[in-house]
């Protein structure tokens, strides 16, 4: 019989900026890994903070990254294209 292995558990984090990140940080992950080719963010809590944050990630990743406001203003964060299949 195999051992059991138990992972690590990871506990969400109450702070709204902090899951923000973690959105951010997943959607690069996908695109970086070619697991998707464009994620789009929406119902963010703070889609300002989380642009500023959205925005040097995703260069230092070479990815794209887009901001869009809707007619009543809710923010969207689109993260992809890699900026190698942008061109």
């Amino acid at each position: 019989m195999d051992p059991i292995t138990r992972l690590p558990t990871t506990r969400a984090s109450t702070d709204p900026d902090d899951r923000d990140i973690a959105e951010i940080d997943a959607a690069i992950s996908m695109v970086a890994t070619g697991i998707a080719a464009r994620v789009r963010l929406v119902g963010l809590a703070h889609p300002g903070m989380a642009a500023a944050v959205a925005l040097a990630r995703t260069q230092v990743a070479g990815i794209r990254f887009e901001i869009e406001r809707s007619p009543d203003g809710i923010a969207s964060l689109t993260v992809g294209p890699a900026e190698s299949e942008a061109r």
